[in-house]
């Protein structure tokens, strides 16, 4: 080859190289689900303030995931508004012992891209032991797209998020996240969806659509009265 032809070529190779680096970076992987020993139920009931714009609570596949000790794993959750979040629902098992649980929900930037920027992280403390359901009350509304990555870690090896599928109200691939670093699944049996909620805070012209009708209630029964 001549020597433009040359450079041409390896200038060609590395970008061939380039590209399939950064696919083999976000390849999913597949791993494998944990079984819930039967007869064990979930505890806790969902509280939500209004109707949530993401919901995958209802069917349970049996199975859960342990990520490891102090391991974020996360879900690809894909809500039906860009409202801010009030609230926040989840459901683990944790065979051994009461884990200490911190939550962080993260910006999605694509289908099948790893998480962007961490929007914020909050630590729950120390939750019960067994298959527990939990909502979370955020302390102030947290503003945030409609396309999320919310993660949990656990300070206990056997803990991890219960498997449900599929969503009812809004969107999610069958596909997980760990540390950041890659993209998991189970090989489609279990699809890889997490027992997840999000709640958004109600628009203001929804207050007041609210407001105004407990106020006629109100006059409604002072002129019966």
């Amino acid at each position: 080859m001549k020597g433009r032809e040359v450079h041409m070529f390896r200038s060609l190779l590395v970008t061939v190289l380039l590209l399939g680096a950064v696919t083999l970076a976000t390849a999913q992987v597949r791993l494998d689900p944990v079984p819930v020993p039967a007869g064990v139920n979930l505890s806790g009931t969902l509280n939500p303030q209004v109707a949530p714009d993401y919901s995958n609570t209802t069917s349970g596949t049996g199975y859960y995931y342990p990520g490891g000790v102090g391991v974020i794993v996360a879900d690809d959750v894909h809500r039906t508004t860009s409202l801010p979040i009030g609230q926040v629902a989840f459901g683990y098992y944790s065979p051994s012992v009461a884990p200490d649980v911190v939550m962080y929900i993260y910006a999605n930037t694509g289908d099948y891209s790893l998480p962007a920027t961490l929007l914020a992280s909050y630590n729950l403390g120390t939750l019960n032991q067994g298959a527990w359901a939990y909502t979370i009350t955020l302390p102030t509304p947290l503003t945030a797209p409609a396309d999320l990555w919310i993660g949990f870690s656990f300070s206990a090896a056997d803990a991890g998020l219960l498997i449900y599928d599929p969503p009812t109200v809004g969107t999610s691939h069958d596909l997980f996240m760990q540390d950041n670093q890659n993209l998991y699944y189970f090989g489609g049996n279990p699809v890889a969806n997490f027992y997840l909620e999000t709640v958004p805070v109600p628009e203001p012209t929804s207050l007041l659509v609210l407001g105004s009708g407990v106020v006629g209630l109100f006059a409604l029964r002072r002129r019966r009265a």
